[in-house]
Formats: C-alpha cells, sequence, structure tokens
C-alpha cells in the first residue's frame, strides 16, 4: 500500500537511517555559497559529485532490481516498475529503463559496477554495456556475457564512442537480434507537425539511425554557413537547410505528381500587395496563416504568375495562362553569367537559386540581365524579409547595404569576387 503522498510505506531501519545521514549532509552541502571558489575548487567538487550522482545511480538499479521481482508497482496504480520510476522518481524512460537494464544484469556486470564504484567509468558507461549484456543474453547465442572487452572499451572511450564499440560486439554475437532491433527503430519512425496559433510550424519527430544519417548527409552540405557575415546559430543554419531542400524539391519537380499536377507553392496576392502600397492586404498561401508583402515579393521574384480578374462578389471573371517572371532562356544566360550566388563570399551553385530583381519587377524593374542576379535562398531572405538591399556597382560588384545603416563597401567582404568576373550592363 501507498500513503497519501503515492510513497510506498516501511518500516525504518539502519538503511534508512543512514540514507537520512546522507540526504541531511547533502542537503547541508547544497547550501553553501560557491562563490569565491578557485576553477580548480569548482572542477574537484564536480568530478566528486558526478561519482556521487554515479554511485547513487547503482544504488537506484539495485532497489529497481529488487522492485521489479514483485507487483508493488502494479498494486499502487502504476502500469509496471519502469512507469512508477518516472513519476515518482522523476526520471525520463531512458533513466528508468537504464535503471531496470542494470538491476537485470547485475549477475553479469561485478567488474563493471566496481568500476562505477572507484570512479573509472561513470553509469552511462554501465548502462550501455547493460542494455548489450541483456540482448546478447536474451539471444539465440549459446556464449555467456563476457563483460571485460566492454569494460575496456568504456575505461578508453566516451559514452558516444562506446555505443559504435558495443554494436559492433552485439553484432558478432546476435546480427540477428540487431536486424530486428533496427527493423523495430525504422517502424517507430514519427513526424509530427503541429499549427501554431501564430502560424509557426512547430516539428517534432524520431528516427532510426540509418534514416537519421540519411537526413543529415542531406542537409549537412546546405547547413553551412553562406560567406561573409553569416552569424545564423547552427540551429538556425540546419532548420533553413530543411526549408531549402524542400522547396529545391519542388521547383526541380522531384516530388512525385499528384493527379497529374506537380506539387508546388501557391501564392495569392493582389496587385497592391505585389507593389507593397500601404493598406494593401497581406498575402495568402496553402497551409500558412497571410503572409508579408515582402514574402509575396520574394516568392515572386522567381516564379510562374497567372492572371485572375475577380468581380465585386469575388467572382472569377477571367484567368489568364501562367507565364514564368524570367523565361528559360533569360535563365540560363543568368546562370552562365553568375555561376553561383552573387552574395559575397557565398558559392551556393546557380541550380540552388534564384533569379532576384535589384528592383522587383512589380514595382518597374526590368526582368533582364542589368537587373537580376542570383541568389540562394537564404541570401534572398535576407534582402526581402531580412531588410538588406543589394545594389550593383559599376564594377560588377556586388553592394550589400544592411539595415538601417551605412553602405558597407565591396572591401568590407573579403571573399567579394573580382570585378572582371561579371559583365553587367
Amino acid at each position: 500500500m501507498t500513503p497519501d503522498n503515492g510513497q510506498p510505506t516501511g518500516v525504518d531501519d539502519s538503511r534508512e537511517a543512514v540514507l537520512g545521514v546522507i540526504s541531511g549532509g547533502f542537503d547541508q552541502y547544497h547550501r553553501m555559497d560557491k562563490s569565491g571558489l578557485l576553477p580548480e575548487q569548482h572542477a574537484r567538487s564536480m568530478v566528486e559529485l558526478a561519482r556521487i550522482r554515479d554511485k547513487a545511480a547503482l544504488e537506484l538499479a539495485e532497489h529497481t532490481a529488487e522492485l521489479a521481482k514483485t507487483n508493488a508497482c502494479v498494486d499502487w496504480g502504476s502500469v509496471s516498475t519502469q512507469d512508477w520510476i518516472r513519476h515518482t522518481c522523476q526520471q525520463s524512460s531512458g533513466a528508468a529503463a537504464d535503471f531496470l537494464h542494470i538491476g537485470e544484469q547485475l549477475s553479469n556486470l561485478p567488474k563493471t559496477l566496481d568500476a562505477v564504484r572507484e570512479g573509472e567509468i561513470g553509469f552511462a558507461h554501465a548502462a550501455i554495456i547493460a542494455r548489450h549484456a541483456q540482448a546478447i543474453t536474451h539471444s539465440d547465442s549459446a556464449e555467456p556475457f563476457d563483460e571485460t572487452p566492454f569494460l575496456k572499451a568504456a575505461r578508453e572511450n566516451s559514452v558516444s564512442r562506446l555505443w559504435y564499440y558495443s554494436m559492433h560486439a552485439w553484432h558478432r554475437a546476435d546480427p540477428q537480434g540487431v536486424a530486428d532491433a533496427q527493423r523495430q527503430a525504422a517502424e517507430e519512425r514519427y513526424l509530427r507537425l503541429t499549427d501554431g496559433d501564430d502560424g509557426t510550424l512547430y516539428v517534432k519527430g524520431a528516427f532510426d539511425s540509418a534514416a537519421g544519417a540519411t537526413i543529415r548527409t542531406a542537409l549537412e552540405p546546405l547547413a553551412q554557413p553562406h560567406g561573409d557575415g553569416d552569424d545564423r546559430c547552427r540551429e538556425r543554419r540546419t532548420a533553413d537547410a530543411l526549408v531549402e531542400l524542400t522547396a529545391h524539391s519542388l521547383d526541380t519537380g522531384a516530388v512525385p505528381q499528384h493527379g497529374s499536377v506537380r506539387p508546388h507553392v501557391q501564392v495569392t496576392t493582389t496587385l497592391e500587395t505585389l507593389q507593397a502600397l500601404i493598406g494593401a492586404p497581406a498575402g495568402e498561401m496553402a497551409f500558412s496563416l497571410p503572409i508579408s508583402a515582402k514574402t509575396v515579393q520574394r516568392l515572386a521574384c522567381d516564379s510562374s504568375i497567372t492572371r485572375v480578374l475577380l468581380g465585386a462578389d469575388s467572382a472569377v471573371i477571367d484567368a489568364g495562362r501562367a507565364k514564368r517572371v524570367v523565361a528559360g532562356g533569360t535563365r540560363r544566360l543568368l546562370d552562365a553569367r553568375d555561376k553561383h550566388c552573387r552574395w559575397p563570399g557565398c558559392e551556393r551553385s546557380a541550380s540552388w537559386s534564384s533569379a532576384h530583381h535589384i528592383i522587383h519587377w512589380a514595382q518597374g524593374g526590368k526582368t533582364d540581365l542589368s537587373n537580376m542576379i542570383l541568389l540562394c535562398q537564404h541570401h534572398h531572405w535576407t534582402v526581402h524579409e531580412g531588410g538588406w538591399r543589394l545594389s550593383l556597382a559599376a564594377d560588377g560588384r556586388v553592394i550589400a547595404i544592411p539595415p538601417e545603416t551605412e553602405f558597407y563597401p565591396p572591401e568590407f567582404y573579403p571573399a567579394a569576387r573580382a570585378p572582371d568576373e561579371f559583365d553587367v550592363a
């Protein structure tokens, strides 16, 4: 049974008395002022506290092993011992599973547990060894689990590197078990897309290791810094890389057709919005809340345009044929001239860049080489939504003008290209 607070009742004994002393002593240490200590003192304290944490985790694993032998947690209203640990001991599912794995393998890991107690390896090392000991001992292999090579690898490697060694060892002992575990991980993939009230898309998911490697391989080249002055954090660059990869797949027709129609982003806007006139409504885009005129202009820079005339009751009076803003011939010439994104220092290839109008065509700018340059998706966004402006100097260089500041001269960017590289009218 459990008392009102959900904790199991029991009779005080010497073990619990010692635990009370330890808890009281730690509370006293916790309240001590830690300011004014030397860096070496902070470091020594952290190492010792980490050893205490690992020993405490071993104690938790031992108690977990004994508790799991009973149905007490189910009697207390939990669905399992792991679930009770997760809620009552305020642990993550992974941490609760580690206690269970080590608790089950206590008899198979005497040397590993001693190494944790001596501070030679951490509890996280032991948890990995226990997980693989459990997998191997539960497999069809007749070989008993030998902790010695695992323990040697744990002493010599970080926790993440130990996973690599352990996977190889597990595969040597039970290749079918590894295949089954990885198949299960692949079957548990998921990607959840949730719309926020403000139109923000929240992404949450999980992928098996091989799928994760595929995703990283595709995003990594696109997530590198773009030229000089790219101060985006790693997470922002990765997010931008995902958007760029998706947009490129749509632009190149890599996404399979649906109903004989190639998937594409469709924006509905008024001419006033395209011209960014005061009082104009926002643009509309499928799967999105209304978008700003700046975003409309960026998307319209290099797109197909269909003219639609509406009556007073919003009924369609006339619809023209879709026409490409930058015709194929003009785009080929632009690609041949610029070769890649013209933002100083950026080398994103032409096939991954859009045709940007220095003066937007909706505001009277010409769609010819004298008024266009190639910009990658990030720098195209930087110019439109980000507030930067670009100007072509007489010698062919691109001059970047930050929002509300002075001109940045070409020499500000060490990677700015030589003037004779371009022939701009």
